[in-house]
């Protein structure tokens, strides 16, 4: 079977989109189902089937990169997690997450607003709750180190730091790593197949082929398996039986690795991963906000099958415009629910103008960056 693998058409997210009804299985009814949703890495939301078989392996493979690559015992250990939330911003955290957080050692704290104000909260969180592990998105990491940096405030050193969810550039790792005095561990993983690949203490990325099968293709979608190869990320999501993703294109670029790793573990690696650009925003008096806020709020939150494609663009301070490709006609009352969404991020006097488009542009190096801030330095 394995043979004829490479004869299997690559699945898109258009085909997705079209053929949805066709890909998912007959008796997914009998597999504890729940419905999901992506931003879209590449701008392009798509709404999904996963099952509980799903989401018993994403959580053995975390359990397993914590503990076989990072030794360490994540469920007991001290955490702050500096993650992205609608709900916080709407003050309505449940009492049940508030438990699990505490029951886990977890601290969350929010990183879709972050004023000066914040920051320095968050700064005083970590020095005094002194985590072991600190995880969160690159840019958010980046920032409130990039802050402690210009302030001359030392920060807790824990013993990991995970960055996620948005590309982890060389500057950004230098300024982390310099801050928390500790490496910086890349984490690659998408909300359609769960855990991909983890930074092991070598600087590889091993990719977690017990969870999901990972194939690195050349133009001609063709395999490239030798050292320093770079192409496009297909992946097979080998527990996902409601609606299994074959050979799915997630739109992201990879560098393949060596075949052994000097850590020891025996996972295949890549070298990094590319694809996803992401700008920042900024409001007037320096608050920070992740691109990948406006990622979850349209793609993810409120999104209903409307669009095909999309792009955030941050013209000034007070003016947003945002490009869509529309997949049907859009309905007004989710228009309105994403501007009120962004008002409360980005202030209630900003513009938000919707411009309708036949195409969205890649960059001249073939990517596409699916937030753009003309402030954001």
């Amino acid at each position: 079977i394995l043979s004829e693998f490479d004869s299997i058409p690559i699945l898109k997210k258009d085909i997705i989109r079209k053929y949805w009804s066709d890909i998912i299985s007959k008796d997914y009814k009998t597999r504890k189902y729940y419905y999901n949703a992506t931003g879209g890495a590449t701008g392009e939301p798509l709404r999904f089937i996963q099952d509980i078989s799903y989401a018993k392996w994403r959580r053995a493979t975390l359990y397993y990169y914590y503990n076989w690559i990072l030794n360490i015992d994540e469920p007991v250990i001290k955490k702050v997690i500096l993650w992205g939330s609608i709900r916080d911003l709407r003050r309505n955290r449940s009492l049940k997450t508030k438990f699990l957080n505490w029951l886990s050692n977890t601290i969350f704290l929010n990183c879709f607003r972050m004023t000066e104000r914040d920051i320095k909260r968050y700064i005083k969180i970590i020095n005094s709750y002194k985590p072991d592990l600190i995880r969160g998105y690159a840019g958010a990491l980046y920032e409130l180190c990039r802050y402690a940096e210009r302030k001359h405030i030392r920060l807790h050193r824990p013993k990991v730091v995970i960055a996620a969810a948005e590309t982890l550039y060389n500057e950004m790792r230098e300024a982390i790593e310099g801050r928390f005095q500790t490496k910086v561990y890349n984490f690659y993983g998408s909300r359609e197949l769960g855990p991909i690949a983890g930074e092991c203490s070598e600087g590889l990325m091993h990719i977690f082929s017990f969870n999901n099968y990972v194939e690195i293709l050349d133009r001609n979608n063709m395999r490239v398996d030798e050292e320093g190869a770079k192409g496009k990320i297909i992946v097979t999501n080998l527990h996902n039986y409601s609606m299994p993703f074959i050979r799915y294109e997630i739109g992201d670029i990879a560098t393949v690795g060596p075949k052994k790793c000097k850590c020891g573990n025996l996972l295949p690696t890549l070298l990094h991963v590319d694809g996803r650009i992401i700008e920042h925003f900024v409001r007037e008096d320096g608050t920070f906000v992740p691109g990948e806020f406006f990622i979850h709020v349209i793609g993810v939150v409120h999104n209903k099958g409307f669009i095909r494609k999309f792009k955030v663009i941050q013209e000034d301070f007070k003016k947003i415009r945002i490009l869509v490709i529309p997949e049907k006609k859009i309905n007004n009352h989710i228009k309105e629910n994403i501007e009120n969404e962004i008002k409360m991020v980005m202030g209630q006097d900003v513009q938000i103008i919707w411009e309708l488009v036949d195409d969205i542009p890649k960059t001249s190096e073939g990517k596409f960056l699916y937030t753009k801030s003309l402030v954001w330095k």
